[in-house]
């Protein structure tokens, strides 16, 4: 048996710094997807912008604790810890924390 936590000690930077990333799953489970734990501070926001990033793939942020804003091209809503969020093919898209508690959410994504 293998269980993952989100370890802020084990987490890199990513998506220029703004954000922690670790993986969720051990090498070698084969998965046909790819995927990273986000992390974001208190009253931060990935990318550094509210215009956030875009990738030709689909992809699925289900919210691991924390509450904050998603932002897809140019609808936002509120989310907290169980939400499950589908971010189409070339939609832009970030995550914004004004929070006092940090946001962390697993990115699913097929290559």
């Amino acid at each position: 048996m293998k269980i993952t936590r989100f370890d802020k000690t084990n987490a890199h930077p990513a998506h220029n710094g703004t954000i922690l990333g670790m993986k969720a799953f051990s090498e070698g489970m084969n998965e046909p997807f790819s995927h990273l734990y986000g992390y974001l501070e208190t009253n931060g926001i990935m990318d550094g912008s509210r215009e956030g990033h875009s990738h030709p793939t689909a992809e699925i942020y289900i919210v691991m604790d924390g509450n904050g804003i998603v932002i897809i091209n140019d609808e936002e809503a509120a989310v907290s810890a169980g939400d499950v969020i589908e971010i189409p093919r070339n939609a832009s898209h970030t995550m914004e924390n004004k929070s006092g508690k940090p946001l962390t959410w697993l990115a699913i994504w097929w290559n």
